[in-house]
C-alpha cells in the first residue's frame, strides 16, 4: 500500500495512511457525539462513551487522588510533629520555672552565702565523678567550697580557675562526708555505693534508727557546715561481731542530671 514518510532530522518513520485517516476520524466522531445534535440513539451512543472514557479514566483518576492524599498527609504529619515539638518545649519551660522558683525561694531561706551557678560539663577527670560549673574565683569560689543543691549536698569544689570550677560529686568513690542522722544524733562516715545509694559506717550499734531518718552533715568536717540535707535511711544491717551497724541511704538528688547548683562561698552563718 502507499505509505506517508515522516522525516525529522535524520530518522525517518513510514506512518501507514490508514492509521492517520481512523485517527482524524475518530476524532470528529467524538466531536459529533460529544457537541452534535440531541437525538435518543444519538444521546444514548454518547452516554456510552461518556461511560467508556469515565471507566478508561477511574484509574488515573485514582492515582491522582493517591498522591494528593499522600502529600496532604506528609503535610499533617510535619505539622503535627511541629505541635508536638512546641508543646514539648511549653512542657521544659513550665520545669524550668519551677526549678528556677524552687532554687530562689531555698536561696532566700538559707543564712549562708550562696552562689548559683550552672552546670557547663560533666566527667573532665577520667579518675574523678566530676562536674565543671561556670563560677570561679572572679565570683569567690575558693578550693573545697561546698556545692549544693536546693536537695541538699552534692559535692565540692577540687579545682578553681577565674570564670569557672570542678566540682568533685558526692558519687565519686573516693568521696567521704561526716554526716549524722536525726532524731537519733548518731554520726558516721557516708561514702557511694552506687544507684544514687549511700553506706553510713561507723554507727554505733546501740543507736536508734528507722527507717526514713534523714541524713544531714555534722558540722565536724571543715568544709561542710552543719546540717546540710545529704538524704535518707532505707536501710539498717547489723555486722556480726561488730559494736558497730551499716546504714543504707538514698541521695535526695539525681547526681547524673544535675543542670543549676549552689556553692557556699561564705559560712559566716552556719544553719541552726
Amino acid at each position: 500500500g502507499i505509505r506517508y514518510k515522516l522525516v525529522t532530522g535524520v530518522q525517518t518513520c513510514a506512518l501507514p495512511i490508514s492509521h492517520i485517516a481512523f485517527v482524524i476520524f475518530f476524532s470528529l466522531s467524538l466531536n459529533i457525539l460529544l457537541t452534535g445534535d440531541s437525538s435518543p440513539s444519538l444521546d444514548l451512543i454518547r452516554g456510552k462513551t461518556l461511560d467508556i472514557f469515565s471507566f478508561l479514566y477511574s484509574p488515573l483518576t485514582w492515582v491522582k487522588s493517591s498522591f494528593l492524599l499522600e502529600e496532604e498527609n506528609t503535610l499533617l504529619r510535619e505539622k503535627n510533629l511541629r505541635l508536638f515539638l512546641q508543646f514539648e518545649s511549653m512542657l521544659q519551660l513550665v520545669s524550668e520555672n519551677k526549678r528556677l522558683e524552687k532554687l530562689l525561694e531555698f536561696k532566700r531561706e538559707s543564712k549562708l552565702t550562696l552562689l548559683a551557678s550552672k552546670v557547663i560539663n560533666k566527667g573532665l577527670h577520667s579518675n574523678i565523678t566530676s562536674i565543671s560549673i561556670d563560677v570561679g574565683s572572679l565570683s569567690g569560689v575558693g578550693v573545697n567550697n561546698p556545692v549544693l543543691t536546693s536537695s541538699g549536698v552534692v559535692g565540692k569544689t577540687i579545682l578553681v580557675a577565674d570564670r569557672s570550677s570542678v566540682v568533685q560529686l558526692l558519687s565519686d568513690l573516693n568521696f567521704r562526708l561526716s554526716v549524722r542522722i536525726l532524731p537519733s544524733e548518731a554520726t558516721g562516715i557516708l561514702r557511694w555505693v552506687g544507684r544514687n545509694l549511700c553506706e553510713i559506717r561507723e554507727v554505733q550499734k546501740n543507736a536508734v534508727i528507722e527507717m526514713g531518718d534523714k541524713v544531714v552533715t555534722s558540722g565536724f568536717s571543715k568544709i561542710y557546715p552543719r546540717n546540710l540535707p545529704v538524704g535518707e535511711v532505707i536501710g539498717i544491717t547489723d555486722e556480726r561481731g561488730s559494736f558497730q551497724k551499716i546504714i543504707s541511704v538514698r541521695v535526695n538528688d539525681d547526681l547524673g542530671s544535675l543542670i543549676n547548683v549552689f556553692v557556699i562561698t561564705d559560712q559566716g552563718d552556719e544553719l541552726d
